[in-house]
């Protein structure tokens, strides 16, 4: 027998008046790409290729309603992942009742992602009558993982004084070392112990490079030392130095010499870890030395142990080489530092001579994490809508369904390496329309409106160079120019909690808005009615898998008619059960037959899709 209609499984209220059904169709993908190491978006939802428009298609029964049609409302709403659902924010807008997004808000949802919901209703002019309709749509953004950052300050730290006043070096060049972020500005902290932009000079025309010349004459000294950093395009990385003043003790009175200064210090007094995204930084060990001179002269410095390390850190004082004292900061691999969240804190470098003081390591962790690792997303989209509307299709007319394929932020749709195989689900199996083809020959499929009778379900398979790995996405086309539409109904909605639950699925069958092969019932039962009347009709509940079958009084008793060609329903229809990832879940075969079935938590995985042919 000829399939007339196929129906998904669609919940509504059974109702004796009109049903509202509306579909959300997108003209963009529902994935967008965010490179955060290049800082672009795939789509670019703020370009006018890129803008996505989200278009609702309403149908009053099988009759579509016109989004200019005046007894038609439509309110936008949007959700944040699981939260509420909120107003329309900035770059959000509805033009004759469609809504537009022209600003990447994805990137400013805590969740990343965002469903748009639209609330429709509709004032039956045959009724008098508002009924109500609810659909969604939603938008996920991958992000690929972030390059980790660092900046770090190189360069001598000290300038040499003689007794006679003769400096040297007569300057010292500082360079910013710079990864995976852009060169923000010298500063210096000046003796309030604010931090102010370096002064310009001749010697340094610009801030904003990656060295600085730095003379002992310069401004930016605060008694004997100047402190120093840069600051980058991410506030949490950048680097700190300390320049010092070393001077030999002037000539004594006669007799006696005079006493040369001593001054100690670290060569780096800020250290940066990078922790991924949970928090946690890799085995990684860090060196700076504490360096010390009484005069011109560099003298070895004595050092005690150092305090104030957190969980996962060590400092150890190694032996001293050409009279420098090396420190050693060695980070287990996965440590946290102390927690996951971003710290950072001060470890404790006591020294005893040349003098009496505690140096200070400053360090902190960013959480930016090594480069994520890429995964291939394959999205599905159509962009002229999923349904063949009234009056506006024949046999010729087409829907034009799309693939985007990337690898992290890498764009393959076109790749000639990137291989797709379109499928249309029939009979319980995916049955392929278009063979593997790659890029540009493979990435797009074209749905003819004969090809679709009622709905149709259609996949798109994606792999790599010919490789192992493939992703699937599925998309629903709507044909509503049919002679014959399917709807399925349910008596008990559509959520089942925790495996409990049950309902009846009902197929309805139209033809040009009315309905035919009706219900003989709504009475949906495991027992019979009491006190019936001859030719009443109930459904009878089989508890023991997913049947149902039609009852009818005769005036005396009650007998099985749900084949019988004189009171049974003269089309036959066919269930069929898809899983959460669209893969047929009865081996092809039928699930079950009959206009009325019974459904309960043991039919159901997750999330399952009930489809009824009706031949």
């Amino acid at each position: 027998m000829a399939i007339i209609a196929t129906g998904s499984k669609t919940i509504i209220d059974l109702s004796d008046g009109k049903s509202l059904s509306v579909y959300l169709g997108a003209n963009q993908p529902r994935t967008q790409i965010h490179d955060v190491n290049a800082s672009t978006y795939s789509p670019d939802w703020t370009t006018t290729a890129g803008k996505l428009t989200v278009t609702p298609v309403v149908y009053a029964n099988q009759t579509a309603i016109a989004l200019s049609n005046t007894a038609l409302t439509i309110t936008w709403k949007r959700k944040d992942g699981s939260a509420a659902e909120a107003a329309l924010i900035s770059g959000e807008t509805v033009s004759g009742k469609a809504l537009t997004v022209n600003k990447n808000n994805l990137a400013t949802a805590s969740s990343k992602q965002l469903t748009y919901i639209a609330y429709v209703a509709y004032a039956d002019p045959d009724t008098g009558l508002t009924i109500n309709a609810t659909a969604d749509i939603t938008f996920a953004l991958l992000t690929t993982g972030e390059d980790a950052k660092s900046a770090w300050i190189s360069g001598e730290q000290v300038f040499k004084y003689t007794a006679a006043g003769a400096v040297s070096p007569a300057q010292i060049t500082l360079t910013a070392n710079l990864q995976n972020v852009t060169m923000g500005k010298w500063q210096y902290k000046n003796s309030s112990g604010s931090w102010v932009d370096y002064p310009t000079t001749s010697d340094n025309a610009s801030i904003t490079g990656s060295t600085l010349i730095v003379k002992p004459t310069h401004s930016v000294f605060v008694g004997q030392s100047a402190t120093l950093r840069i600051t980058t395009s991410d506030t949490n990385i950048g680097d700190t130095t300390s320049i010092y003043k070393v001077q030999d003790g002037a000539p004594g009175g006669e007799g006696a010499a005079g006493n040369d200064a001593s001054v100690v210090f670290l060569t780096n007094e800020n250290i940066t870890f990078a922790g991924n995204k949970d928090g946690k930084v890799a085995a990684t060990t860090k060196t700076c030395h504490v360096v010390a001179y009484t005069g011109t002269t560099k003298v070895t410095p004595t050092v005690g142990t150092p305090t104030g390390m957190p969980t996962g850190m060590t400092v150890t004082v190694g032996a001293a080489s050409d009279n420098e004292i090396p420190l050693t900061i060695t980070i287990a691999a996965n440590s946290t530092l102390g927690a996951a969240g971003q710290l950072n804190g001060v470890v404790n470098v006591p020294v005893s001579s040349p003098v009496d003081t505690t140096l200070q390591i400053h360090w902190s962790k960013v959480n930016t994490g090594a480069t994520g690792a890429a995964v291939y997303v394959l999205t599905v989209y159509a962009p002229g809508g999923t349904v063949f509307t009234n009056g506006q299709a024949n046999e010729t007319d087409e829907l034009t369904l799309k693939a985007q394929y990337f690898y992290g932020s890498t764009d393959y749709t076109a790749n000639t390496k990137a291989q797709f195989l379109w499928e249309k689900y029939e009979s319980g199996s995916w049955v392929t329309v278009q063979a593997e083809a790659t890029g540009n020959n493979g990435n797009t499929y074209t749905v003819h409106a004969a090809d679709v009778v009622g709905s149709a379900t259609y996949r798109c398979r994606s792999r790599y160079n010919s490789g192992s790995v493939y992703n699937y996405d599925t998309i629903t086309i709507i044909d509503k120019t049919d002679n014959y539409q399917a709807d399925i109904d349910s008596t008990a909605g559509d959520v089942f909690k925790n495996t409990v639950g049950q309902t009846c699925l009902i197929c309805r069958l139209w033809q040009n808005g009315a309905e035919v092969d009706p219900l003989k019932s709504t009475t949906y039962s495991t027992t019979a009615p009491s006190s019936p009347s001859a030719g009443d009709f109930y459904y009878q509940i089989q508890n023991s898998g997913a049947v149902t079958k039609l009852m009818r009084y005769s005036g005396s008793a009650w007998a099985d008619v749900t084949t019988d060609a004189t009171y049974g329903h003269v089309k036959t229809y066919k269930w069929y059960r898809r899983d959460k990832d669209g893969n047929p879940m009865d081996g092809g075969a039928a699930f079950a037959t009959g206009k009325v079935i019974y459904v309960d938590g043991d039919d159901v995985t997750v999330k399952t899709v009930f489809v009824c042919e009706v031949e």
